[in-house]
């Protein structure tokens, strides 16, 4: 991403110690601009955010109306696809169970349900397994494996997991067992033993799919796998499956994995969620039902009311709910597991606010020890941290301090469970393989952003100083601040209905495809109230001198730096910095800024 096309726009530092930048308008842009207006009628105010993110004269027709068929690759493309294609459907031509052992969060969830709701269809039984967090950790174990061959599986299929899993492979080699592995993490130069594997970041195979999670790989898995059984005349007196009705699970495991929406991500995103308005799939409705998500959703939906209520049977419930609800046929039983997951997300809340708080003093502690400078890295541990919302507290530091975040939950066996967070530029799953080559943590993996890892009590403090190290050699020992880009200034009788439909008929918007955001400059609060279960968000209105109102909202606002403002309001003059989004509450239409960030107006 290059800056050239931008300006700063606050001369001090935001509330939130971020940098505006303001897109302007070279010759190239100025005529897209006017091209997109004359051909589509898309409002000048968003355009120059489209070119930012490289659109240009030849792409947008792609970008705008996204179609599957032009991105898919050809699924025999990735190393060990055929293999396994051909090994799976040989259990199924015989209608032999297949176990399946996925992991607990949602892309996990979506890929195992993937995975069962195709072979059954085919009239295969499915064994699926999805550990325990607390009795089993990340990722295969040899009795899981054992159990599920015991149940009558010749084959397993480990989905979003398997890659880093040698011991628990390796141990399966002494029985009548077959090993398919299909995940995206990042491998190691060696591969664990396995029938086959199948994983976008092998460095043996077909390179620019490596940004796919595991429920689209997934889903090329099935494609290849429906097409050798077309060949094996498998549905000659049966009626294929249509596989882009499992298009709501791969959308919303994309969408809640953060995986970049660019390219064939993106067209998954696009295709599911129209898929998902249909409501066929009644896990996801009866989800979508407890969350209050009417039946239009979209990837804030997905990544934050559904997603959430998905994870939290992992975190703190039991870890197969996610899978059994995505699966389910029964219309009762479905809203029953919806509602013990809304339930459990609620738990979940209460649980997150309260290690926050520990955690923030942890940190603070830390800062004012270190002349009140904030660490590169930051590691704190605890005896009494919740192994299952460590990882969400992490990502909630990551934000808070703008610095790679990583959370240890210290236990009475010795071994510790981390879950770290990080930011643009610390490839913390690199970072985290590295430790564990050099025995500095016990194990671990993950991707740029987000990684998980097994460390002893006594290695946590070396643990500390070598990601330190690392984040201070890669960043030359200064984190740059936050920067947000806006697409355009805007006044509030600009801020339409008709300019956020256009921004949702662009979207899906997402990581590395982020929606434009804008400036509203010099306008005033009104009417601020706190809601959410621990009155953890906000509302309010803000006016300009055009004297209209724009609802404006902002989530997860405790021990924000942002509270400063909404405590002391009245007759400032304020720049307020979001996203333009349409509120479908009780299926009205509405207009909403989500909230990114605040700066005071003299400070442009």
């Amino acid at each position: 991403m290059t800056f050239d096309n931008t300006k700063l726009y606050n001369s001090k530092p935001s509330i939130l110690d971020a940098e505006w930048y303001l897109l302007t308008l070279d010759n190239e842009t100025h005529r897209l601009v006017d091209y997109l207006y004359q051909k589509h009628k898309i409002p000048n105010y968003i355009s120059p955010h489209l070119s930012f993110k490289g659109m240009n004269f030849e792409n947008f027709d792609d970008f705008l109306f996204p179609k599957l068929k032009n991105l898919l690759p050809d699924p025999f493309v990735f190393q060990d696809l055929e293999k396994g294609v051909k090994r799976l459907a040989e259990e199924v031509l015989h209608s032999r169970p297949i176990g399946i052992f996925g992991d607990y969060d949602v892309d996990g969830a979506t890929s195992a349900a993937l995975m069962a709701n195709y072979l059954e269809y085919c009239g295969c039984k499915t064994f699926i397994h999805i550990p325990d967090r607390f009795l089993e950790g990340y990722g295969p174990n040899e009795r899981a494996l054992k159990g599920l061959h015991e149940k009558g599986a010749e084959l397993i299929l480990t989905v979003d997991c398997g890659i880093s899993s040698f011991e628990p492979l390796k141990a399966m080699s002494s029985v009548n067992l077959d090993l398919i592995v299909i995940d995206h993490h990042i491998p190691d130069t060696i591969l664990p033993p396995a029938y086959a594997i199948i994983n976008p970041k092998r460095i043996d195979t077909k390179k620019g799919f490596e940004d796919l999670c595991a429920a689209g790989v997934s889903f090329i898995f099935l494609i290849g796998l429906n097409r050798e059984l077309r060949r094996k005349g498998f549905f000659r007196n049966k009626e294929e499956p249509d596989l882009f009705k499992f298009l709501d699970l791969v959308a919303l495991g994309t969408v809640c994995d953060v995986v970049p929406l660019k390219g064939l991500n993106r067209a998954f995103v696009k295709q599911g969620l129209s898929v998902m308005k249909k409501r066929e799939n009644l896990g996801i409705r009866a989800l979508c039902d407890v969350s209050k998500v009417n039946n239009q959703p979209n990837t804030q939906a997905l990544g934050f009311s559904l997603g959430p209520r998905i994870n939290a049977g992992g975190r703190i419930g039991n870890s197969e709910l996610g899978v059994y609800l995505l699966k389910e046929t029964d219309e009762i039983k479905s809203l029953e597991i919806a509602c013990k997951l809304d339930d459990l997300n609620k738990k979940r809340r209460l649980l997150t606010a309260e290690l926050e708080k520990s955690v923030i003093g942890q940190i603070e502690k830390i800062i004012n020890i270190n002349n009140n400078i904030k660490p590169n890295a930051i590691v704190v541990s605890g005896n009494d941290f919740h192994e299952g919302i460590i990882g969400i507290v992490a990502g909630k530091m990551k934000e808070l301090y703008n610095r790679p975040v990583c959370v240890i939950s210290i236990n009475q066996d010795g071994i510790c469970k981390g879950s770290g967070r990080s930011i643009n530029g610390i490839p913390l799953g690199d970072i985290i393989l590295e430790a564990s080559k050099l025995k500095i943590i016990h194990s671990g993996g993950g991707h740029d952003m987000a990684a998980g890892f097994t460390v002893k009590q006594d290695k946590i403090n070396t643990f500390r100083d070598f990601l330190i190290e690392k984040v201070d050699l890669l960043m030359n020992k200064e984190i740059p601040k936050v920067k947000h880009f806006a697409a355009s200034v805007i006044p509030i009788s600009s801020c339409t209905l008709e300019l956020a439909e256009w921004l949702e008929d662009l979207g899906p918007w997402g990581t590395d495809m982020e929606e434009p955001k804008f400036i509203i400059p010099n306008s005033k609060i009104s009417s601020l109230r706190k809601f959410g279960f621990n009155k953890e968000h906000v509302s309010f209105y803000i006016t300009d001198r055009s004297s209209t109102k724009l609802k404006v909202k902002k989530f997860n606002i405790l021990n924000s730096p942002l509270n400063k403002i909404f405590d002391n309001y009245e007759n400032i003059n304020l720049s307020f910095l979001g996203r333009l989004n349409i509120d479908t509450w009780n299926n009205s239409k509405s207009l909403e800024m989500m909230l990114d960030d605040i700066i005071y107006a003299d400070d442009t």
